[in-house]
């Protein structure tokens, strides 16, 4: 496999410590409309986990769908949960819990997974919907938070708009005597797409059927 070419279109959800070295990788920025189809032209294999949102022009699902008519491709995380959910019945792969709860209609829309971006680094600068979302499953599973506290989190928090959005402005719609736990947890655990994008790239590293 290692002689395969692989394009990784990664950003915030992949910070740089995370992008493994590995010969015929390659780590491109967040894709914008056309960086796909390109993908499919030059490389053997595609990896979509960050896309550009609003500012640009996203991928579209027919770009994804044609791209994946021609090569091996998978979707997690971010813009590759979203357009693995719509194409995923025609070939492009998805990886993750964020895409499977597009897939199951959890969740809806691309405000879920979306986050200001550094215009140069590409790292997230605020915290998307489907980390707090986790974290509050997390927090319920621990017997943190009842069903009621949950939901309220959840919803209080997706009322800050997604430019805005952090940890802070996000717990203060968890209960007060919670928010120190719960910010905890966000803290060591919290970042779902990171750990869908990691997945991603962990399969596409051990699995030669995704590159042949």
């Amino acid at each position: 496999m290692s002689s395969r070419r692989v394009a990784i279109f990664a950003g915030p959800s992949l910070p740089p410590e995370d992008r493994t070295v590995v010969p015929g990788f390659t780590y491109l920025p967040p894709a914008s409309r056309g960086d796909i189809a390109a993908a499919a032209e030059a490389y053997d294999a595609i990896v979509l986990i960050d896309g550009v949102f609003h500012h640009d022009l996203a991928p579209s699902p027919k770009e994804c769908l044609a791209a994946c008519r021609r090569v091996p491709m998978i979707g997690a995380a971010s813009m590759g949960a979203l357009r693995a959910a719509e194409c995923w019945p025609y070939g492009l792969r998805p990886v993750g819990a964020i895409a499977r709860w597009y897939i199951r209609e959890v969740i809806d829309g691309d405000d879920e997974v979306a986050v200001l971006v550094h215009p140069e680094g590409h790292h997230a600068l605020t915290v998307p919907s489907v980390n707090v979302r986790y974290v509050a499953w997390l927090a319920r599973r621990r017997g943190l938070l009842t069903v009621a506290e949950c939901d309220a989190f959840i919803t209080g928090a997706r009322s800050v708009y997604y430019m805005d959005r952090s940890w802070e402005s996000a717990l203060e719609h968890a209960p007060a005597d919670l928010r120190d736990s719960i910010r905890a947890i966000a803290e060591r655990e919290g970042d779902l797409k990171r750990w869908d994008a990691r997945l991603a790239v962990r399969l596409i590293r051990r699995s030669p059927i995704l590159c042949a």
